[in-house]
């Protein structure tokens, strides 16, 4: 189950053997260490026990998910499905618990609710998946986006985060994400994050912004240089502080008894 939830939205395309493909998820991952690349996509391996975050996050997108799709109320379906993780090994930091990360789900989404669903009009789209050749890559870039929606009366693409902290105005500027998506939806207003904060005083904050041609392009360009780096099988270490939240940091240090422990091959 927990493997359903947090698996990255562009792998079912690979649980449908689809071709290979391209997505904004693969190239984060490989600009963020090209090992951490080859070890998950190549050598196919996964925590045993998945981050307790990223689960956190995946059932807030569902419970959302269903909010849009068939009107459901978001907070009970979080309640269920976190219900259903209680007794599961998960990997929790040192200031998160089951309970802890249960109420602020609640919170947050009740928070939503009463104060945040207003801004929406109407749903164009939940979760599309999208598929597209582009002249420059040689396989095909997909994505899933979590929503298209009238906000504030424009036609805005919607991509919603769970974080601990705030966006600073400058990664909404500069994330890839949007840019990425904006390919499948060239005829949005404007881009938007919407961000579920986990603080002590759970709140939620909008990013509303738009991308230039000139952006797009740039990450065209990106995306042809990373292909083509992957498919050449250029892999290396890219170490830095976010190795310590990495599942394949035993591996990297060659401590095979704790990568044995820890993680596990996918078919």
């Amino acid at each position: 189950m927990t493997d359903t939830l947090v698996r990255e939205k562009e792998e079912r395309f690979d649980a449908e053997r689809k071709p290979p493909h391209l997505s904004y998820s693969r190239i984060h991952r490989y600009l963020t260490c090209p090992e951490q690349y080859r070890l998950y996509y190549v050598e196919k391996l996964r925590a045993r026990a998945e981050s307790a975050s990223l689960v956190f996050g995946a059932v807030v997108h569902l419970a959302l998910a269903q909010l849009f799709r068939h009107g459901d109320d978001p907070v009970e379906t979080f309640k269920r499905e976190w219900m259903a993780l209680q007794q599961v090994e998960l990997r929790y930091s040192r200031k998160e618990t089951w309970q802890s990360l249960s109420e602020k789900g609640e919170k947050l989404l009740q928070k939503f609710c009463h104060e945040q669903a207003q801004k929406l009009g109407s749903v164009i789209s939940v979760e599309k998946v999208f598929e597209l050749g582009l002249s420059n890559l040689n396989t095909p870039f997909v994505g899933i986006i979590d929503l298209i929606a009238e906000v504030d009366g424009k036609r805005t693409l919607v991509e919603f985060k769970t974080a601990v902290a705030d966006f600073e105005d400058y990664e909404v500027a500069l994330l890839d994400q949007l840019t990425a998506y904006e390919l499948a939806e060239p005829d949005i207003e404007q881009v938007a994050v919407c961000v579920l904060v986990k603080s002590k005083k759970p709140k939620i904050e909008w990013h509303i912004t738009r991308r230039t041609p000139e952006q797009v392009m740039e990450y065209l360009q990106k995306a042809e240089l990373i292909a083509g780096q992957i498919a050449e099988g250029r892999f290396y270490k890219r170490p830095g502080k976010w190795c310590r939240q990495c599942e394949f940091l035993p591996v990297c240090l060659g401590d095979r008894k704790q990568a044995e422990q820890t993680l596990v091959r996918i078919v």
